[in-house]
């Protein structure tokens, strides 16, 4: 009997621990542990990244019925994520466009035309680091293989600001990025993977 005690003792720690590591990644839902070099370091799915999210200029106006938020470290810097997601991804897709209007860069109408007078920018005119210190507007960066989703860059309190939306039949999420790493060509880079990582 004391036999059969300690294997059901053992089956439930087991299964305690099993349902405890779900929680822990369930919790996490769309951010993956590493992107690029990076390692998450922390993420809130709740309240935390609902207030902070209250308080940024463009994706305050996105009709919130979830929030993400989380911070990756490396040696290179720290990036920090915000995600506001909205069940309806027609109403995300308007407000989306609309915050990008705001902002500076095309509407949902101009889809294949520049977002300035600087035109798209991609990696392989990263030489113009400068011109990228001095944006006053959003300009689409030309980074990824596939057309969808386009990413936005602009500079705001002296901080460059990535930004993008992405959407499947049911709910919209409009993702935005900082860094506090100087060096811009890793930035690029790290926001590449995470738009493809990230869910």
């Amino acid at each position: 009997m004391k036999k059969t005690h300690r294997v059901f003792a053992i089956v439930l720690i087991i299964m305690l621990a099993a349902s405890l590591l779900y929680l822990s990644d369930s919790r996490k839902s769309i951010f993956t542990d590493k992107v690029g070099d990076m390692t998450l370091s922390g993420y809130d799915t709740g309240d935390g990244a609902a207030q902070q999210i209250s308080k940024m200029n463009g994706i305050k106006d996105i009709p919130l019925e979830k929030a993400y938020s989380a911070v990756y470290s490396s040696n290179k810097g720290i990036m920090r994520i915000w995600v506001a997601e909205a069940s309806d991804h027609n109403a995300a897709s308007d407000a989306f466009n609309a915050m990008n209007s705001m902002l500076g860069g095309p509407s949902g109408n101009d889809e294949h035309g520049n977002s300035g007078d600087m035109g798209d920018m991609g990696s392989g005119n990263m030489d113009s680091n400068m011109d990228m210190m001095n944006l006053t507007k959003s300009v689409k960066l030309d980074i990824m293989e596939f057309e969808k989703p386009d990413v936005y860059v602009m500079k705001e309190n002296n901080v460059i600001n990535y930004y993008y939306f992405k959407m499947n039949y049911n709910r919209g999420r409009v993702y935005w990025i900082i860094f506090d790493s100087p060096d811009l060509d890793y930035q690029i880079s790290i926001v590449k993977q995470a738009v493809m990582d990230i869910s």
